[in-house]
């Protein structure tokens, strides 16, 4: 599927500002909702293809629960606002899916890959991840607010 928007900046330009974003960063806010209550949860990253993100999380955690009850989620990204009177950030919201045989080792690996220094030692190889759940995020719209390129949101989805 193709990315469209009804910003003035092309969609070329906000999707290679999001790619820059998601290399730069392995850390977002992830919005999730369970039964009675929504959940913020601090969680690291990897991106795969087409601005999917990984997620590799213990069976207990709450934002877990709730991600295999309701599946939308949302995952904000804050990088430090470095320049001054520069406002940035950015948010992928759509559903997580849960891969499974090879497309679970591909996602695991790609996870280790950019995790490898921040992972405890216990769990710094595949083998010490295959008991942890992995979702990635499906992103259906993504939310740019980058000040350098446009005084507002631009907002792009998926055709």
């Amino acid at each position: 599927m193709e990315w469209n928007t009804d910003s003035s900046v092309k969609v070329s330009t906000i999707m290679r500002r999001v790619t820059a974003i998601l290399d730069e960063h392995d850390m977002c806010v992830l919005g999730t909702v369970g039964a009675q209550e929504p959940r913020l949860t601090p969680c690291f990253f990897a991106t795969l293809d087409e601005h999917r993100l990984v997620f590799v999380s213990s069976k207990g955690s709450r934002h877990v629960a709730h991600m295999q009850a309701d599946p939308h989620c949302s995952a904000l990204v804050l990088p430090e606002q470095a320049e001054q009177g520069r406002l940035v950030s950015l948010l992928l919201a759509g559903e997580v899916v849960r891969p499974q045989g090879l497309s679970r080792l591909a996602a695991l690996t790609t996870y280790l890959a950019r995790m490898r220094n921040r992972l405890p030692s216990s769990a710094s190889s595949v083998h010490g991840l295959l008991d942890k759940k992995v979702f990635v995020l499906e992103a259906e719209s993504i939310e740019l607010v980058d000040t350098h390129l446009c005084r507002g949101t631009m907002r792009v989805g998926r055709r």
